[in-house]
């Protein structure tokens, strides 16, 4: 059996590097936003989509109220997913490889940073994939250096993980007769 603290950095690891571990398709699929209004200015780079927002690429689908893309030269330096203020939280799920369960976080605001290679949940944080879970205030992950820093809430909250015993039939394709 796997020790829990290596199950912990694959699972966190999974979760927290959208397109940087995905479904090698999915960054071949087009991006589809859909929301109830967008506002772009080309001239500073960023792109506000607003109310309902869907955006779609592959098995990635991010749900937020506000998205926000930022781009240089053409390339997306960051992307940052908004929930409803005071209501729902902002959705990420993705498929991060062939026959694997899907991972699901959500957070009041979820940002990917490509410059820095970083992607942090803040507010409320939550990761799933599976039965294993991961839950704070803050979450953060270094992609270039597979580091994870998390904090609890400032009433005291703790950061809290679940981690379930490794088992056969994890991923959807072994499952196993009964």
């Amino acid at each position: 059996m796997m020790p829990i603290a290596v199950r912990l950095l694959l699972l966190l690891t999974s979760i927290l590097v959208l397109p940087a571990m995905a479904l090698p398709e999915d960054r071949d699929q087009p991006i589809e936003i859909r929301a109830e209004q967008v506002e772009i200015d080309d001239e500073s780079g960023i792109a506000v989509y607003e109310g309902s927002v869907q955006l779609d690429q592959g098995s990635l689908q991010v749900l937020a109220h506000r998205l926000t893309i930022h781009t240089r030269d053409q390339s997306v330096t960051r992307i940052v997913a908004e929930g409803m203020p005071g209501g729902e939280p902002a959705r990420y799920r993705q498929i991060p490889e062939v026959d694997a369960a899907p991972i699901q976080a959500h957070a009041r605001t979820i940002t990917y940073l490509a410059t820095e290679q970083r992607v942090e949940l803040e507010g409320s944080a939550h990761l799933r994939q599976l039965d294993d879970t991961f839950a704070g205030d803050r979450i953060a992950y270094d992609i270039r250096d597979r580091r994870i820093a998390a904090s609890g809430g400032r009433g005291g909250e703790p950061v809290t993980m679940t981690i379930q015993p490794g088992r056969r039939g994890e991923r959807p394709a072994e499952a196993q007769p009964d």
